[in-house]
């Protein structure tokens, strides 16, 4: 029983040392890696295999290049190592104009940054104006040197959107409707649009840039009123008549108010 005894303690330290030894050899090699690829990194950096060099950026129309380059803060020495997309991405992305952004390494030298800006489709006319995207987003002033060529949306303050936020959104939504069966139908193009004015009461009407003509249309159906406008339009032509005002807000019964 003692030699039976005494076998098993020796197969049991025998395991142990086999057990310690593998550890220390997988100890090792982690060290040799760790410290290989801190040296590594080190000799890479110092001498600069990965200095950025270049920063191509794509997208860009109404920012200029400079622009978001002083948005990135590269140093003059960085490199491609170093360099946190992660912090470049949110910079950028939080200018007024960009929507979306990407930004990647390529190495050895290079970081590419592709842009996709803000389309304005109106300007939001409250104590300064703004302008509005197609997703209904308030998202920049509109500057000094702009040109305004874009239709203006009256009738919603800004102390409307800040005392009633949900049903400034719904109207928003209703302008984004209108605007959008504008396109479509193509009755009136949007450059021909000075403005659209928003009444709470009646719903919506615009008014032509050349002649100043008023058109109510309500709170729907805006594509089937603009396909019944485009034939009264036509016959008013047809007939020399100049309205002061045409009613679209009842879509069975348009009403054209001429002026003197």
């Amino acid at each position: 029983m003692k030699v039976g005894t005494w076998e098993e303690r020796i197969e049991g330290f025998q395991s142990f040392l086999g057990k310690a030894s593998r550890m220390a050899l997988y100890l090792l090699v982690l060290f040799l890696l760790v410290y290989g690829g801190h040296r590594l990194y080190h000799h890479l950096r110092e001498d600069a295999v990965f200095a950025l060099k270049e920063v191509e950026i794509t997208g860009c129309k109404r920012l200029s290049e400079g622009q978001l380059l002083g948005l990135l803060r590269i140093g003059e020495r960085s490199d491609l190592l170093t360099v946190e997309l992660g912090e470049i991405s949110k910079r950028l992305q939080a200018h007024p104009w960009v929507e979306k952004v990407k930004v990647e390494k390529v190495f050895p030298h290079r970081i590419s940054v592709q842009i996709v800006e803000r389309k304005p489709i109106a300007i939001l006319q409250m104590e300064d104006p703004y302008y509005l995207d197609e997703k209904g987003v308030i998202f920049a002033p509109v500057g000094e040197r702009d040109e305004y060529d874009y239709p203006f949306i009256t009738g919603l303050g800004r102390q409307t959107l800040e005392r009633e936020p949900e049903e400034s959104k719904r109207l928003i939504a209703k302008v984004l409707e209108l605007l959008s069966a504008l396109r479509q139908r193509r009755t009136m193009p949007l450059e021909e649009i000075s403005e659209i004015h928003v009444e709470k009461a009646f719903g919506l009407q615009y008014f032509t840039k050349a002649e100043g003509i008023e058109v109510k249309m309500g709170w729907d159906r805006y594509g089937e009123k603009l396909k019944r406008l485009s034939i009264i339009w036509s016959d008013l032509k047809r007939k020399g008549i100049r309205p002061l005002s045409i009613d679209c807000s009842d879509l069975q019964r348009m009403v054209v108010k001429r002026g003197s």
